[in-house]
C-alpha cells in the first residue's frame, strides 16, 4: 500500500494533476486557489519538489494531498481516485461505481458552494461601494445642513440628524467588510442584511430628489 502512495506521488506531476481536474495554472505556476474563494492568485505550485501550497489556505503537499482536500476524501480513496482517473493499476481493488458516484457528487457539491461564493463576493463588492456612498453623503449631509447656532438645534435639517446618527454606523460597516474573513462577511451580511437594504434605499430616494431638484432648475 505504502509503495502505492509513493508511486503516484512520485509518478504523477502536481501541474498535469491540477490541468487533469480544471485548475488553470497561470504564469508563475499560480493558480485561484480552488479551495476557497479568492480575486488574486495564492494558490504555487513548486514543480521542483511536485508540491503545492495555498498561502489562503495555509494547507498543500503532493498530489494526494490535493485530491483530498478538493474532494473531501481520506488518504487512500483519493489516491484509489488517481489510479483510476490515470489508469495506473496500482489498487487491485478499483473504487466500486458507489464510490465514483459519490465523487462526481462531492465534486458538484464543490463547484455549487464556488458558485454560490462568486455570487456572494459580487453582493458584498456592491453593498461596499453603496456604503462607501453612503458614507460620502452622510459626511456631506453634515457639513451643509448643520445648526448655524445651538437655537437651531431643536429645528435641525432631517439630513443633518440622518448623517449624526449613522456616520458611525455605516464606519463600522465598512471596516468590518474590509477587515473580515469570509466567514465574518457572511455574520456581517446577516446580522446587517436589513440595514444595508435600507441604505440602499436611502441613497435611491436622495437620487431622486436630487434628479426632481435638477429638473426644477
Amino acid at each position: 500500500m505504502e509503495n502505492a502512495f509513493n508511486t503516484i506521488k512520485e509518478t504523477l506531476k502536481i501541474v498535469d494533476v491540477m490541468a487533469f481536474y480544471g485548475i488553470e495554472v497561470r504564469r508563475g505556476n499560480k493558480a485561484l486557489c480552488p479551495l476557497h474563494n479568492e480575486k488574486s492568485p495564492s494558490f504555487t505550485i513548486y514543480s521542483s519538489t511536485n508540491s503545492w501550497h495555498c498561502f489562503g489556505c495555509g494547507v498543500g503537499g503532493s498530489a494526494i494531498d490535493f485530491v483530498m482536500a478538493y474532494f473531501g476524501l481520506d488518504v487512500l480513496e483519493a489516491s484509489k481516485k488517481l489510479d483510476a482517473d490515470y489508469g495506473m493499476g496500482l489498487f487491485e481493488k478499483m473504487p466500486s461505481q458507489e464510490e465514483m458516484n459519490r465523487f462526481s457528487e462531492q465534486r458538484a457539491q464543490i463547484q455549487a458552494y464556488k458558485g454560490l461564493s462568486t455570487t456572494f463576493d459580487a453582493y458584498m463588492d456592491k453593498a461596499y461601494s453603496l456604503l462607501c456612498e453612503y458614507l460620502h453623503l452622510l459626511e456631506d449631509w453634515k457639513t451643509m445642513y448643520a445648526p448655524q447656532s445651538p437655537d437651531e438645534l431643536d429645528t435641525a435639517k432631517p439630513l443633518f440628524v440622518e448623517a449624526c446618527h449613522q456616520l458611525d454606523y455605516i464606519e463600522y460597516l465598512l471596516d468590518g467588510l474590509h477587515n473580515a474573513s469570509y466567514d465574518e462577511k457572511i455574520s456581517l451580511y446577516q446580522t446587517h442584511r436589513k440595514e444595508m437594504m435600507n441604505i440602499a434605499e436611502s441613497i435611491k430616494r436622495h437620487a431622486e430628489g436630487a434628479n426632481v431638484d435638477r429638473a426644477a432648475c
